[in-house]
Formats: C-alpha cells, structure tokens, sequence
C-alpha cells in the first residue's frame, strides 16, 4: 500500500486540528447535559479522523495490468568484429551506432521479443528469445572489441547456422511473426565464398539488413586506440562500408537493405512490420499499477458528518 495525500500531510494537520477546535467550542457551548456533550466531542473527533483515510489518499497494488502487444519476435544480428569500432558514423563508432539503432527497435517495437545473434569470423548467440530487452540491451553492451591478435577476419557467412538455429525456434506460437535486423559494415576479411541465405527467406516475415560507416572508411584501432598497420598498403589499415555484400546477403532474405545514417532510417520498416502484426492482450508483471481505495472511507465520513450536524442542529 502506499499514499498520494491531496495535501502536504503538515497541512492536513493542522487543517483538522483547527476544525476539531471549532467543533469543540461549539459542543462546548451548547446547553445541553454533560453526556450530550460528551458525545458531541467524541462524534466530532472521530469526523476529523474520517477525512484523514480519504485525503491520505491510500492506493493498494494491481499486478494485474493487461496491455496490448505486437506478435513479433525479432531476431538482431550483429557484427562484432574490429572495423565496427572505426569511428564513421556521426564521429562516433560505427558498433555505437548499431546499439543505438537496436535499442530504438526495441523502444518502437515494445511488447515484442527479442533475440540476439554476435557475429566475426565465429557466431554465438548472445541472447535466446525473450521478452526482457533489458537483457538484450545488456548483452550488446557488454561486447567488447576483439583483441587484435585474436581477431581473425570477418565472414557473413558465419551467423548462417546460428540464424537458422534461432529463426527455427522463432514465431512457433500461432500468429507471430518473425522479423530479422542484420546490422554489419559488409566488409569481409576473409577469402570464401559467400553463402546463399536464399533458403532462409521462407522464415522471415520482416526486417532489413542495415548498413553502417562510410564508403570513405575509417582506421582501425585496437582495443587500446592505436591504429593497425596495413603491410599490403603500408599504411594505417582503414576499413570502408561494403554495402554490395550486404545487399546480396538483403537479396537473398527479401529483405530491404539501408544505409543507416540515423537510427529513425529504419522507422518505415519498423512501422511495416507492426502494422502487418497481430496484436495480442499480454500481462505485465514487471509493471506495478496501484488503485485508489480512498472512496471505500466516504460512506463512514458522510454517516459522521450527518450526526455531527444533527447533533449540533439540536
């Protein structure tokens, strides 16, 4: 339980201490006997102790809160190799970008639920189906830029098995749909042949393959900021955005490909898969709802306040 008084507590105090004196000395005055008077006072008192329960404003708890959902269960893959912490996007890090972008998903496609897929030249899922984003917040944010000495290239074709794995186990209950968000810079490190993800179109019902960092590129720094050599070039190595591996990987899905400059760019798309959802009534038991109570206090107050009047009436 807890209380939302109408007034500052001080206030109501004094408040009902200067009505109790004005009812006193009226009880006081009047010519009745002794017993009449006494029981003016207490019915006078136990009128002011009425109004507090009813400005204390006390509230119980509800749990059970119902709200409506989208059906969706949205799978996030995400690049986690060493060009995405090349700082292209907006001075900032091109893996910054991607988070930011990821969590205004997450806020725009609330009641959902989420997955997570990290990706270099291995893949790992970071965070099986749930509905808790704040999980899934915590999990991007704790990766870390790989060690450069263990760092080994970049492959797209690394989170195939693992998004198969995940969209299989994905929009199972009847009615939900699955929606996938492939955030990477494209750049590929490594020779092999590009996978065909064609197969995996018939699993997915929305999302895009999101693009991040320039075509102009940026260096590549350690996990201690120091820039990487390039013995090919002889220069500092410089990482650039490959959107051409990224729509390929986007044409194979059936999937919309985009430059993100801005997190809003995927806002039609995020717009697109909610409209074509079902919506469902869900309980939230992470939120607390409380109740007023203070109208259940009234009927005593009103039945003390007639008496008191017709007592002084008399």
């Amino acid at each position: 339980m807890k209380f939302q008084p109408v007034v500052p507590v001080a206030v109501l105090a004094i408040l009902l201490v200067i009505l109790f004196i004005f009812l006193l000395i009226g009880a006081l005055r009047n010519h009745g006997t002794v017993i009449y008077k006494t029981i003016t006072i207490v019915m006078s008192a136990l009128l002011c102790l009425s109004v507090v329960p009813i400005a204390a404003r006390p509230m119980i708890r509800n749990k059970d809160i119902r709200y409506s959902r989208p059906n969706l269960d949205v799978l996030f893959v995400l690049d986690a190799t060493m060009s995405m912490w090349a700082e292209d996007y907006h001075k900032d890090t091109r893996m910054n970008g991607a988070i930011e972008t990821i969590e205004y998903i997450m806020d725009e496609m609330e009641g959902s639920s989420f997955a997570l897929v990290t990706f270099g030249d291995k893949s790992e899922v970071r965070m099986p189906i749930t509905q808790d984003s704040q999980s899934i917040d915590d999990a991007i944010k704790a990766i870390h830029i790989p060690n450069r000495w263990i760092a080994r290239g970049t492959s797209l074709n690394s989170p195939f098995d693992n998004m198969e794995y995940m969209l299989s186990h994905m929009g199972k209950e009847e009615g939900h749909e699955r929606i996938v968000f492939i955030l990477s810079d494209g750049e590929i490190t490594v020779d092999e042949e590009m996978t065909d993800f064609s197969d995996m179109a018939s699993m997915i019902d929305g999302g895009a393959v999101l693009g991040f960092g320039t075509k102009e590129g940026a260096v590549i720094k350690d996990e201690y900021g120091n820039n990487l050599y390039d013995y090919t070039t002889m220069s500092d190595a410089v990482t650039c955005l490959d959107m051409d591996s990224l729509k390929d990987v986007a044409g194979d899905l059936e999937l919309e490909c985009i430059h993100v400059k801005d997190k809003k760019d995927v806002s039609e798309v995020i717009e697109k898969a909610i409209v074509n959802a079902e919506e469902v009534q869900a309980n939230r038991d992470d939120l607390d709802n409380y109740d007023d109570i203070y109208y259940m206090f009234v009927p005593g107050f009103m039945i003390l306040l007639l008496a008191v009047f017709l007592l002084f009436k008399e």
